[in-house]
């Protein structure tokens, strides 16, 4: 997956390019990669970008986040992320690499609190997107208008919670 920083992305040109890569977005998952013939590179592929990125990218722009009003790093996670809430299996690739995502960003709400930086992750919900696909509940709009609010409402008591996009929290 390529890595890249588009500017002027609120319409036009940039917008279309930041739909074309989001669309790469990384699952991992198929049913040829089941438990028993999981593919390990796949596996490592989705931990990298799911999971050290969002790391990487913290780490990169905590200058810049030093600066800021209100102090917030959110990470979009996934309910699958969960570890009590996973009742169903499967999945693994995904599961594993937002679950290290959800112990990572607990470690940095920790880890920055004293300077004052908090930190979220969030469900987005089920979505309809190509990922969660047409029988998702909720759509795109919805989902960022919830999250939104969710960011608005932040208070650093809240920092190292796991939320749905409608503010509930979500079991570790």
């Amino acid at each position: 997956m390529a890595t890249v920083l588009i500017t002027g992305a609120s319409r036009g040109l940039g917008l279309e390019f930041c739909k074309q890569y989001a669309a790469e977005g990384i699952y991992g998952d198929s049913s040829q990669r089941s438990f028993g013939q999981l593919d390990y590179a796949a596996w490592m592929h989705t931990f990298t970008v799911n999971t050290q990125a969002r790391v990487k990218m913290a780490e990169a722009f905590l200058p810049q986040l030093k600066r800021g009003n209100k102090k917030l790093l959110v990470s979009i996670s996934s309910q699958m992320g969960s570890i009590a809430d996973n009742t169903s299996g499967g999945s693994l690739l995904y599961r594993t690499s937002k679950a290290a995502l959800n112990a990572a960003m607990k470690s940095l709400a920790i880890d920055l609190e004293n300077q004052g930086i908090g930190v979220l992750v969030l469900h987005p919900g089920w979505v309809k997107t190509d990922m969660g696909g047409p029988n998702a509940l909720i759509d795109a709009q919805e989902s960022v208008v919830g999250m939104r609010q969710v960011f608005a409402r932040f208070t650093l008591a809240q920092s190292g919670s796991f939320l749905k996009y409608d503010g509930s929290t979500l079991p570790w």
